[in-house]
């Protein structure tokens, strides 16, 4: 099974690499990992919800939504095996305060271990056929083994026991265990309370006879020894969850199509076993919910459980949740805004006068010099800022000889990163298969924020890709065809980042990008309690937006498409999860008032950000760059309730780059003050973030109506 399929996921390449070097990851790939018995094991998820069980003891947990999993094992309790949490968001954790900064789940409560006789005294672990939405986990003692198909939105858990005496432990602790009525012959059906109050759900269906009961106050074992006995277990007792007993998800993949400016896209579930429905229990986050097409929301339930961080999810008897979007097809190289009244950028005299002004200008910087760094995070922000300097210069000021002057700068530098003459080249990683800064392959996670190990890769190349994409799309406006020199490498860095196909096997599929959550991904191969992370929302839908307009030049209009859904799919999540309106009803009603979320995990949301704690920095990580795609995501009420509530109290005091940054998000929803303040002949270059620039800020400002008269 491929982890997408359709016209909209067609490979963007499939030629080895060879353009970089190759190299070995510092991190290694964990013993006992295979594809499966029939297939090779090609490129691994880096940035994936299973990721801490492939890195170090394999014991920290993974994120399923809504549960969290772990490799128990030798630890002071006994209990070896699966441990299993499901938290309620009564039980969430908040910081003092009003608002207060952070909020988590409760870590490493063992509500069950699913284990075996058997691992009292032999346990290990393997994991086979990694993919996007999926991955078993099997739990082995000799020859006999119990796997967990570990797959997103998974109603169940399931194991699948070989030649095991099944055994359950609780550290939470067993009230009762009884027998409920079966939802059918051949299926039985156990009631188990916890000490905590909460109860659970226990389904059995095993070719051999077996009885369970109660051992002590922590201990549920099985009668005798099964062979491939499928036993599912869930929190809470709801007659829905009956029929959806005995079938169960192994793998997912994603479907799409576009029409216009509306998208459909599928989670599609392979599922093994009968139930009553003849489907799955599939749990739906609050995004895919509100966006259901009519198919998916008939088959709703009454199921309800509570994800860590992303609210309250819906049980769906289905074998496919579908889900509708609404894409940006109307955002393009040009300003952009949701203002009511806004149609297209219009410029007066004044405004083109003060344009001009600062394109002549900042045209003059040595690009080359610039962006000869040695992160590819901050070269990229100044490839990406000059990019547009370049587009206006040629589409706003009219004046080609600055365009070109301007162009040629932009192509020299660019070059530098093409060749792979930068201060830290890319390599070619071959253990997990991508494109690494060759800076952190000594054992240096620090270098350019964790580039080698695969953390922010959509950040840092999608800055690329968009200078990369503006820059070719001017010089196709003045009959050139450089984009054929740099092609290759551009979409390299893209099969990086977001490959929509397992047909290229040198990549994984959509490193960055979670199709069921609905948003990337930023943290790579490190280990984390709390899961993996993002802090910039903003630096998420830039990547899929340079994506699309390198679509737009090279004339592909399935990379386009697919761009333009995955950032429909990312306004909904980002709105529901990132960015806070003061209608969201998804996120805990105290922590609304921060207005974003500052750095979100899968089970933790942290209102602050990995290098500062300042609150102009926790709000401006999530604006920057601002560009014409910004007003799709960060609409006009959201940044105008973030501004009267957080920011026009501080802006005034903020004596850096970042004072840019909130006066250019301004324009979000007052342009014309927006455009006022950059309309100075004396700003201080110091107001100036070092990925952003006075031209475009006039440009952008002024053309969704703040231009004067």
């Amino acid at each position: 099974m491929s982890d997408t399929s359709g016209n909209l996921f067609q490979p963007v390449a499939t030629s080895t690499p060879t353009r970089f070097p190759s190299a070995t990851s510092p991190v290694g790939l964990p013993a006992g990992l295979s594809r499966n018995l029939r297939e090779p094991l090609t490129a691994v998820q880096t940035n994936n919800f299973y990721g801490n069980i492939l890195l170090g003891d394999q014991t920290t947990p993974i994120y399923t939504n809504p549960y969290a999993l772990w490799y128990s094992r030798n630890t002071g309790d006994g209990f070896n095996g699966l441990a299993i949490s499901q938290t309620s968001l009564s039980q969430r954790h908040f910081a003092d305060g009003n608002p207060p900064q952070f909020f988590y789940s409760p870590v490493g409560i063992k509500y069950f271990v699913m284990s075996a006789r058997e691992f009292e005294s032999n346990i290990d672990i393997d994991l086979d056929t990694p993919r996007k939405f999926s991955i078993n986990v099997n739990l082995t003692s000799g020859s006999s083994f119990v796997q967990f198909p570990v797959v997103q939105g998974m109603g169940f858990i399931t194991g699948v026991y070989y030649n095991l005496i099944p055994y359950f432990h609780s550290a939470v602790g067993i009230r009762s265990v009884a027998g409920d009525t079966a939802p059918r012959t051949g299926i039985d059906k156990y009631r188990i309370e916890l000490f905590d109050d909460s109860v659970w759900t226990l389904y059995v269906n095993s070719p051999q006879r077996i009885q369970f009961a109660q051992r002590g106050a922590n201990s549920i074992i099985g009668s005798n020894s099964v062979h491939g006995a499928v036993i599912q277990l869930i929190r809470g007792s709801h007659s829905d969850m009956d029929e959806a007993a005995g079938c169960y998800p192994t793998a997912a993949s994603v479907t799409g199509s576009v029409s216009g400016s509306d998208g459909v896209y599928s989670i599609n579930y392979d599922t093994t076993g009968n139930s009553n429905s003849g489907n799955p229990l599939i749990l739906a986050l609050p995004h895919h919910v509100n966006t259901f097409t009519d198919s998916t929301n008939d088959a709703r339930t009454g199921i309800r459980l509570d994800d860590q961080t992303h609210g309250t999810m819906v049980g769906v008897l289905t074998k496919k949740l579908e889900m509708r979007s609404t894409l940006p097809t109307n955002v393009s190289f040009e300003p952009w805004s949701q203002i009511p009244g806004f149609s297209a950028p219009s410029y007066s005299q004044t405004a083109l006068t003060a344009i001009r002004t600062a394109a002549v200008n900042e045209g003059n910087n040595d690009i080359a010099a610039e962006s000869n760094l040695d992160s590819m995070y901050f070269s990229g922000k100044v490839l990406s800022k000059y990019a547009l300097v370049l587009w206006s210069a040629y589409y706003v000021v009219g004046d080609r000889q600055l365009t070109e002057s301007i162009l040629s700068k932009m192509k020299a530098a660019i070059e530098r990163f093409s060749n792979n003459n930068q201060i830290n080249g890319l390599a070619y990683d071959t253990t997990w298969k991508g494109v690494v800064s060759s800076g952190g392959l000594e054992g240096r996670p620090e270098v350019d924020f964790g580039n080698t190990y695969y953390n922010d890769h959509h950040f840092h190349y999608g800055y690329h890709v968009h200078a990369a994409a503006v820059t070719a799309h001017v010089d196709k406006a003045l009959g050139g065809n450089w984009v054929d020199s740099i092609k290759d490498w551009v979409n390299t860095l893209i099969r990086d980042y977001a490959n929509p196909s397992s047909a290229d096997s040198h990549f994984p599929v959509f490193r960055a990008f979670d199709w069921y959550v609905g948003h990337s991904w930023a943290k790579g191969i490190i280990e984390s309690t709390d899961g993996k992370d993002e802090e910039s929302s903003s630096e998420d839908y830039h990547s899929y937006y340079g994506i699309k307009l390198w679509a737009k030049v090279i004339g592909d209009s399935a990379m386009e498409d697919r761009s333009n859904l995955m950032l429909g799919i990312l306004n909904t999540s980002l709105n529901s999860y990132m960015l806070y309106r003061s209608d969201n009803t998804i996120m805990p009603s105290n922590f609304i008032p921060n207005k974003v979320c500052g750095i979100f995990f899968s089970n933790k949301v942290d209102h602050t950000t990995w290098f500062s704690n300042e609150l102009v920095h926790i709000q401006g990580i999530h604006m920057l760059p601002i560009t014409s795609l910004s007003s799709f995501v960060r609409d006009p009420q959201f940044t105008r309730e973030e501004w009267e509530t957080k920011l026009q109290a501080i802006v005034n005091s903020v004596d850096s780059g970042w004072r840019g940054i909130l006066m250019l998000n301004l324009a979000l929803f007052n342009p014309r003050a927006s455009f006022d303040f950059f309309n100075n002949p004396d700003l201080p270059v110091r107001f100036l973030d070092d990925g952003m620039t006075k031209t475009w800020s006039l440009v952008y400002s002024a053309g969704v109506g703040g231009s004067p008269a």
